[in-house]
């Protein structure tokens, strides 16, 4: 398969380049020199986008096959001349029948080209049949070099940023935190859990349950989406079976710490997490075993048995213990059997769950073997703790707010806080309040209202598709619509209102609460709300009108304005500071406590021009404008022509001063361990022997960095008005007794 593309190639660059062609440089590189990376590129970027951006748009694809190949070879950067070798390179693929291009509609309705994948077996084939050496997304057989410098030996910029007094700043003497933090992730090494590695393999021949969530996605584009992850990721395993690799791992501007290696690394999805083993052991303990048990429970995430009905992640962690002792039996025969006994297909991660069932399995083998009780088992398992609503966690913190701060486990608690449950009653007493200034009949009106819309899409859901009746109901719909414009403005509070389960209305403001410290607007909750409305189980939001869903958006947006006053009050000093920033024409930035590492927001964007690109052989005779039927007209950005971005600097700064915080406090946490730690942002990772010393650190390091005082910093270097926030009576030493602030 690859010796088509290089003889597409090779014909194409005798046939189609001339002389005078601007193509003409590559003539002077041998093909099967770059093909690797153009492969790689292509199957990178042929991936569904996850988000909202559901489309594979043919500019964006090859500029990053221009350009990587551009810069494999230290060439200028010329953003027109790598949109045009993109364009070669992906015809031959087009040719071949990988994947086809035609006009279609952008994200806000334009016309633009869209790549559609036509073989995605074959282009994954391709992919497979690389030299992983060749790969830059794959993990290395030996470690890398350390950083002694903001460049690596590979070429790679410590910091990816523009900013280059940020890169030129930094190093290991005036940041000693930031280097040490870095380069102990690169020591560690890993290797591949053969028995999850099997399994996962039958598993997604079989189409069983372990993934559900490729199986049961509606959306197509999500389904490829995942269904390409879990195979690449098995693709990646497979390479490394019996091996031990090792990642290389960089910085965002805002300091958090990613790995450069695709899909198979520590920050990925359950799957990866669940084949990943470090390739360092330390004897279990009796308090590593505590931990493996407590593990289990929490990847289990499923009924707990109690009264309450709290699930096994939100439990004490002695009751956890307790679960997984009870329920050994049942635990070892996922084990022993799995493709028999699939009830582990059912736990929340089931991937990290198995494999810590398997683990429990080997120890129970060595104590049986050794005819030994004690707990000199090996292990080579990680366990994980995370952080509980970590960015309300740091805005609690910052404002030492003593209300918010239980409902975030930064105080001594029986049970583990609940923020979503905390926000999910407040706005339901909001819609409560609402509805009793409406008077009955308005009421009585707005349900019959609401249960004629519902059961005429119940309907529609029920004929067949294209049918007579099914259009006939459409119209229904319309008509009913039209006939009560005033039921329909006033009926959102009476249609929420119906829900009542305290766990339901928990689910439908989650993602609203978790990404209000990042930056949420009332517009962008409503839309979450929109969005997920078919994820969440729950018949009702099936029959949910859009404008519904925006209007509970800006309810919660409105009601955490009261329910989180300090944290919303902080927020809008941050987006204060940006948008003074933006006034003054510069960039927001700060220092970080304790890393001092410097944020820099250097949000610029290339100025877009159009410019002509031929695709494939000219078609037809030249048109008026001189060009082939095949010559395309595209937008393309000019990276090499950058410009800042309009606005940026007021939407980024709540967000970015959030995430350099927790950035902090995971270098200071990695930095000060005596031990490896593999981290995720707020997650943090390490051999079940050392997770009792992680417990008490991750305390110690977290109020280490809220004892300097960070927010009267942080808004010195931001012009921040810290007089608009009202600081509360928390008293932040409580944190090293709490046991749900990281578990």
């Amino acid at each position: 398969m690859k010796k088509q593309i290089l003889d597409s190639l090779s014909f194409r660059l005798k046939t189609e380049v001339s002389s005078r062609n601007p193509l003409k440089y590559l003539k002077a590189f041998n093909i099967e020199d770059y093909i690797d990376s153009v492969i790689s590129v292509v199957y990178l970027y042929t991936r569904p986008s996850k988000g909202s951006k559901k489309s594979i748009y043919l500019t964006e694809i090859i500029s990053a096959i221009g350009h990587n190949l551009r810069g494999k070879y230290k060439l200028k950067r010329d953003s027109a001349l790598a949109a045009k070798t993109g364009a070669f390179m992906l015809y031959s693929f087009e040719e071949l029948g990988y994947l086809q291009t035609s006009l279609g509609q952008g994200a806000k309705g334009h016309a633009t080209y869209i790549v559609t994948v036509l073989n995605d077996e074959g282009i994954c084939n391709l992919w497979n049949s690389l030299d992983p050496s060749q790969i830059e997304k794959l993990p290395s057989k030996t470690p890398y070099a350390p950083w002694t410098t903001a460049k690596h030996s590979t070429g790679v910029w410590l910091v990816k940023t523009g900013n280059k007094d940020v890169l030129e700043s930094i190093s290991p003497k005036t940041h000693p935190i930031i280097f040490d933090c870095v380069n102990k992730a690169q020591t560690i090494g890993w290797q591949i859990n053969e028995n999850i590695y099997n399994l996962h393999l039958w598993a997604l021949r079989n189409k069983t349950d372990a993934f559900s969530e490729i199986w049961e996605a509606q959306n197509p584009e999500a389904k490829a989406t995942k269904l390409r992850e879990a195979r690449a990721i098995g693709d990646i395993s497979r390479r490394f079976i019996g091996e031990i690799f090792y990642h290389l791992y960089y910085y965002d501007f805002r300091g958090r710490k990613y790995t450069a290696t695709a899909y198979l690394h520590e920050q990925g999805s359950d799957l990866a997490r669940g084949l990943l083993l470090r390739a360092d052991s330390k004897e279990i303990g009796e308090a590593g075993f505590f931990w493996l048990m407590i593990s289990i429970a929490s990847n289990w995430a499923g009924t707990s048995g109690r009264d309450d009905g709290a699930k096994t992640d939100k439990i004490p962690l002695k009751e956890r213990y307790l679960w997984s002792l009870d329920n050994e039996e049942i635990l070892l025969s996922y084990a022993e059997n799995p493709k028999v006994n699939q009830g582990w297909m059912k736990a929340d991660k089931p991937w990290q769950f198995l494999a810590a069932c398997f683990e429990l399995m080997n120890f129970r083998n060595w104590q049986k073997d050794n005819n030994d009780n004690s707990y000199g088992y090996e292990s080579h398992l990680e366990a994980y703790v995370d952080g509980s609503n970590n960015g309300s966690q740091h805005l609690s913190a910052l404002t030492k707010d003593e209300i918010i701060a239980p409902h975030v486990n930064l105080v001594p608690l029986e049970l583990p806080g609940d923020l979503y449950k905390y926000v999910g009653d407040h706005v339901w007493q909001y819609l409560s309040q609402e509805l009793s200034l409406m008077d009955a009949e308005e009421i009585a009106d707005c349900e019959q209202f609401i249960d004629n819309l519902i059961e005429l899409k119940k309907q529609i859901n029920a004929a067949e598709p294209k049918s007579d009746l099914r259009k006939q109901l459409i119209e229904s719909i319309k008509q009913l619509k039209l006939d009560n414009q005033y039921l329909m403005s006033i009926s959102a509070p009476v249609f929420w209102f119906r829900i009542k389960d305290t766990k339901h209305k928990r689910k439908i403001v989650k993602r609203n609460v978790m990404t209000i410290p990042y930056g949420g607007t009332a517009y962008g909750l409503g839309q979450q709300i929109i969005d997920d409305a078919r994820k969440h189980n729950i018949d009702m939001l099936l029959y949910m009108e859009h404008s519904w869903g925006a209007y509970l958006g800006r309810e919660v947006f409105n009601d955490c304005r009261v329910s989180l006053e300090r944290p919303m009050q902080l927020l809008k000093v941050f987006e204060d500071a940006g948008k003074k920033a933006e006034k003054e024409d510069r960039f927001l930035s700060w220092k970080v406590p304790i890393t001092n590492f410097p944020v820099v927001q250097n949000y610029t964007e290339g100025n877009v021009r159009k410019i002509w690109v031929q695709y494939g052989p000219p078609q037809e005779e030249r048109s008026t404008t001189g060009y082939y039927e095949n010559t395309l007209q595209l937008n393309i950005c000019f990276i090499e022509d950058v410009k800042p971005s309009k606005g940026k600097q007021s939407q980024g700064a709540s967000p970015n001063i959030i995430h350099s915080l927790d950035a902090a406090h995971l270098s200071m946490t990695v930095s000060q361990a005596p031990f490896p730690i593999t981290t995720i942002h707020d997650s943090f990772g390490c051999l079940l022997g050392n997770m009792p010393e992680l417990f008490t650190l991750l305390r110690k390091t977290f109020l280490e960095l809220y004892q300097t005082d960070p927010l009267t910093l942080i808004m010195k270097d931001i012009g921040g008005n810290s007089k608009e926030v009202k600081l509360g009576t928390l008293d932040l030493t409580l944190i090293l007794d709490s046991e749900y602030c990281f578990c």
